[in-house]
């Protein structure tokens, strides 16, 4: 009789521990169950994503404003085609036509004020959308503190490159009075103010002065086919733009045409005209852009 109440107490806390395991063994099967289903859903909705997902990144660095930033993104991103330098010398170059830009030359063809030289504001454009149909390409995917410490990167490039031209003319010269002096050249100025443009705009003015002054080099037809001798300021072939593409250096708007009409495009044979009157500037840029509209209507450019 005292062994069977001795043994009482301890089948009850026998019971109790193998309650107390089932009950541990069920949260655990029920966690994981739960954890599988909730993880397949993720990884489910993550795949559907597809390439949208690829873009996205988590990067510390991705809103850094700096040029340490700028030159670690153009050594991975544009050094390719434009030289660890920024020569126009990297290992891509020779076989791009156009070929890319030295920054050291001082010319960038695509900018918004007077002297040639491109603004930040500008860099980044051209960085953001590109220079089609060259090889340039758009960069959408880059943050704007990519995008602007890039703009620094090409900068600090353009004023290293042309200090070290500099002092191997000027050996006497000392390298802060130099980097002083390519500064002051490369600054690029107050922007080109484009007049307003008038209540209508007149595309038979616009042919009048397009066939005068444009014709030459893009042809009556807008195509760019027939000059096959022009050249940029290096010496190496380019050619002229095909309007009748809808595809624009600069942007498309008539705006970004009118600036091209006024500021030209540097280092090509494409030639400022600071003294068009506006009604021209205006008529015969909506007709240059009006190339590819008729294009698209009726098959032919006239």
């Amino acid at each position: 009789m005292s062994q069977d109440l001795d043994s009482a107490p301890a089948a009850a806390a026998h019971r109790w521990i193998v309650q107390l395991v089932i009950a541990a063994v069920g949260v655990c099967v029920l966690t994981g169950a739960l954890f599988y289903v909730t993880s397949r859903r993720v990884f489910r909705t993550a795949g559907a994503a597809g390439s949208a997902a690829a873009l996205i990144r988590i990067d510390p660095m991705a809103n850094v404003l700096s040029l340490e930033h700028g030159l670690s993104v153009y050594a991975n991103q544009c050094a390719m085609c434009h030289g660890p330098k920024g020569r126009g010398d990297g290992t891509a170059a020779t076989t791009l036509v156009p070929k890319p830009r030295d920054f050291s030359s001082g010319w960038f063809k695509i900018g918004t004020t007077r002297s040639g030289l491109p603004t930040d504001d500008d860099l980044v454009a051209t960085l953001r959308h590109g220079m089609a149909p060259a090889a340039m390409p758009p960069w959408p995917q880059l943050t704007e503190g990519e995008l602007r410490s890039v703009s620094l990167a090409v900068r600090h490039l353009a004023v290293e490159a042309r200090v070290e031209v500099r002092l191997s003319r000027t050996p006497s010269l000392s390298r802060e009075q130099a980097t002083r002096d390519v500064r002051a050249q490369l600054d690029p100025g107050p922007r080109i103010v484009l007049p307003p443009k008038p209540p209508t705009i007149d595309l038979a003015r616009g042919k009048v002065f397009y066939d005068a002054n444009c014709a030459a080099c893009h042809d009556p037809d807008g195509r760019g086919k027939l000059r096959e001798d022009l050249v940029d300021n290096d010496e190496n072939p380019i050619i002229a733009r095909d309007f009748t593409g809808g595809v624009f250096k600069g942007g498309n708007s008539l705006e970004d045409i009118a600036m091209r009409v006024a500021r030209g495009i540097p280092g090509t044979p494409m030639p400022a005209n600071p003294a068009v009157s506006p009604d021209d500037l205006w008529s015969v840029s909506a007709y240059v852009r009006a190339f590819s509209a008729r294009v698209a209507t009726t098959g032919r450019p006239d």
